[in-house]
């Protein structure tokens, strides 16, 4: 198994998401992360927050580092904050997970052993797809302390599409995320890619967002890696009005957020009967085949885009 370090970095809106840091902390433990690193940047507007002091005190009793980050939230803020974090906190040579308070990564078998085989294979960078979880009725509820997330949100759907997944600023690149990266590498705002792409070795040979079925809701249930997406909960109405309403917020943020505050004032509920749901069993029975069928179409689709570029002389 792999003996370098394995660390996580993640950042937490205390006023709206402290309630899913438990949940988190025991699911990254259960992975394989020591919470010793986990290193948890806490934000908030208000040096002076209750919230901001409670999460100091969960983050302190879980053994997990925190320090806090006062300023009004933005994407690109926070992802700077997250890189100047890493860049502090992690070596090059390290595995680093990069997960908001709301993703639970599943990955095909246990973690070591996976980071292990992505090594055999030369790969630096883990990307996964959004599976969003939603409560059995549709409805948007308060994450309760117990029972687990995932069944409290038991239904696996691709809640995004019906949202919303294309438009002017965001699209499907935007429903991926890097959800482990070799500590040389940097996430990207939204943490959706890496800064240098031309340096990466995905798990998949090209960025997952470059598959042409990535929106079927088919084809991203079979991705063997996944990123559990616990959007949908009672808090997001007000955190995205607060988010929304801050001077810096992204084109793309201002664009899918408002979409889905629209989709939220229209009942904040799902119409169970239209969401596209998974009811298969993860990891799927033939992943590995899945894996490498994955990665051979990712190695053509990246050999056909660097003759582009050489033909087109680097404008491709």
């Amino acid at each position: 198994m792999t003996t370098k370090a394995l660390r996580l970095v993640t950042c937490i809106g205390v006023e709206h998401d402290l309630a899913l840091l438990p949940h988190f902390v025991d699911h990254y433990r259960a992975v394989g992360v020591d919470p010793g690193h986990m290193i948890a940047i806490l934000n908030s507007a208000d040096e002076n927050s209750a919230a901001l002091e409670r999460a100091r005190r969960d983050c302190a009793e879980a053994g997990v580092a925190a320090e806090a980050w006062i300023a009004p939230y933005t994407s690109d803020t926070m992802w700077e904050k997250r890189r100047e974090v890493q860049a502090r906190t992690c070596a090059e040579a390290d595995w680093v997970l990069s997960a908001d308070v709301d993703e639970l990564h599943d990955y095909p078998e246990p973690l070591a052993i996976f980071l292990d085989r992505c090594e055999s294979m030369g790969a630096d960078v883990i990307q996964g797809v959004f599976i969003d979880r939603v409560t059995h009725d549709g409805t948007l509820a308060p994450v309760a302390p117990e029972p687990s997330l995932s069944r409290q949100y038991e239904l696996r759907a691709d809640a995004m599409g019906i949202v919303g997944r294309k438009g002017r600023h965001h699209d499907r690149f935007g429903t991926v995320k890097v959800m482990a990266m070799r500590g040389h590498h940097r996430p990207d705002r939204g943490g959706h890619d890496v800064v240098d792409g031309k340096r990466a070795r995905y798990l998949y040979r090209a960025p997952l967002g470059n598959f042409e079925r990535i929106d079927e809701p088919s084809f991203r249930f079979a991705v063997p890696t996944r990123v559990n997406h616990y959007r949908w909960t009672q808090s997001l109405a007000g955190s995205l009005r607060q988010r929304l309403s801050t001077p810096g917020v992204s084109v793309a943020g201002e664009e899918y957020g408002g979409k889905q505050l629209a989709f939220l004032e229209q009942g904040e509920r799902f119409d169970i009967t239209a969401l596209p749901t998974d009811d298969a069993a993860f990891p799927r029975p033939d992943w590995q085949k899945r894996l490498g069928t994955m990665r051979r179409k990712g190695a053509m689709m990246s050999a056909a885009y660097g003759l582009r570029r050489t033909l087109t002389g680097g404008r491709g």
